[in-house]
């Protein structure tokens, strides 16, 4: 992001919030900005609000998010039809495959129960959880964000009391009403859920997010190096690396070789992605060539992501089709 990006997401941040906001912000914990006062006065304000301030109020977010102007009338842009989406993409099926614990019953229906990371144990609340019962390892997470999980390499050593504020905290938030407006989680009920631990050889494990378009993949963003901070290339269908990146992680530069079973991948991603204008189909590989399904996501990093180079933006976007009538409701 250039320098001057980062002056207009500022100058544009202190105008719609003010400098304690961005300063309180600064010093939060990453995961617990929900936690802010100002979050939660976000929370009351936009569950009162009309479709038409929703949409005010997120071309102000994305203006202090991005730096630019944000166009519903007309998307062009990746992010900008990310935004359009957020407004009036919604759908009782979309609201179910964003839930982490409903999504598996209709992906297992979809491609086969052999694809679902097999769950331990669903709850209302932490308190509830009988960490007895549960493995030495395995994945704590709520189903209603993003971010939401634990990951438990041996649970002699885990931190009950800090994994209890942890949850209860997540529990608290509707993610929705995050400093990214992430509409399509608002009617998620909140749950937290154990399943069973996954890892590649030096503890590694290897993400798949595949880009699709109307049913059909087009590019397939793949990170590793998760413990160290996360490495990133995006590739075509014939596993040629693309020059674009976003700016959230740093590039891989060595050779990736195409997985053996990376037809197996797209023809899954094919099958849940039917029917939508656009979805990221999340998927794991483990050394054995097992294929597991991650999650569904439909607006990538809440859809303000900094694109490496900029025409990327547009690039990504155009081979998504909005039914734009429907803003028009």
């Amino acid at each position: 992001m250039t320098i001057s990006s980062k002056l207009k997401r500022l100058a544009a941040s202190v105008d719609t919030y003010g400098f304690a906001y961005i300063i309180e912000r600064a010093r939060a914990p990453h995961n617990q900005i929900g936690s802010l006062p100002c979050m939660r006065k976000r929370q009351e304000l936009y569950a009162g609000m009309s479709v038409a301030e929703r949409a005010a109020e997120l071309k102000r977010l994305f203006m202090c998010g991005t730096g630019r102007r944000l166009d519903l009338s007309n998307p062009k842009t990746f992010d900008e039809k990310m935004q359009w989406l957020k407004l009036y993409g919604e759908s009782d099926l979309r609201a179910r495959l964003i839930d982490k614990v409903v999504a598996r019953e209709w992906v297992a229906e979809k491609v086969g129960e052999k694809y679902v990371v097999p769950m331990l144990g669903v709850w209302d609340s932490f308190d509830e959880i009988d960490f007895d019962t549960l493995p030495d390892r395995f994945a704590l997470k709520c189903n209603h964000g993003a971010g939401y999980n634990i990951i438990v390499h041996d649970k002699s050593n885990l931190d009950l009391a800090d994994a209890k504020v942890k949850v209860d905290g997540w529990m608290s938030e509707n993610y929705a009403y995050g400093q990214m407006m992430e509409l399509q989680y608002e009617h998620i009920a909140p749950k937290v859920f154990a399943e069973e631990y996954m890892e590649n050889a030096g503890g590694d494990i290897y993400d798949y997010k595949i880009y699709c378009y109307d049913g059909e993949p087009l590019y397939t963003q793949f990170l590793c190096d998760r413990a160290t901070g996360l490495r990133m290339a995006y590739f075509d269908n014939e596993w040629n690396k693309q020059t674009f990146r976003n700016s959230q992680h740093a590039l891989i530069t060595e050779n990736i070789e195409r997985p053996d079973n990376f037809d197996e991948m797209l023809d899954v991603a094919r099958a849940l992605s039917e029917d939508w204008p656009f979805v990221r189909v999340d998927l794991y590989r483990l050394d054995d060539g097992t294929v597991k399904f991650g999650e569904m996501t439909f607006i990538p990093a809440g859809g303000m992501i900094d694109w490496v180079p900029a025409s990327t933006d547009l690039l990504l976007g155009e081979g998504i089709e909005l039914p734009l009538g429907k803003a028009g409701r």
